[in-house]
């Protein structure tokens, strides 16, 4: 079946070949370094990102993730943290804890 085979297929699929990169260089846009939103100019699909990303925010307000990420830009101002409280004993045990671990050693001992 190889055999059988002449010069011509081979001028056929170059023919292809070349037909098609011209097609993709001059007929299909290039997207390089473009935003979603520039791309969607681009294809004719204007508003899709938009209409996405409006309702991105909407579903943020619905579970609460706007307030809770506008509080911690601003310094934990925002949405309230819940903390666990801590007895003074287990204060102590941490602070014992810290002070063993920590190395204490001070300059003169490192120059030694």
């Amino acid at each position: 079946m190889i055999s059988g085979i002449s010069y011509g297929t081979y001028l056929i699929f170059g023919i292809l070949t070349f037909g098609g990169a011209a097609f993709v260089w001059f007929f299909v846009p290039e997207t390089k370094r473009l935003t979603l939103e520039e791309m969607d100019v681009i294809f004719g699909s204007e508003g899709t990102a938009q209409a996405d990303f409006e309702r991105m925010e909407e579903i943020n307000k619905e579970i609460g993730l706007d307030t809770l990420l506008r509080g911690a830009g601003s310094g934990g101002s925002g949405a309230p943290v819940m903390e666990k409280e801590v007895s003074g004993s287990e204060k102590d045990h941490h602070l014992e804890t810290t002070a063993e671990t920590e190395p204490t050693t001070s300059p003169e001992v490192q120059k030694s």
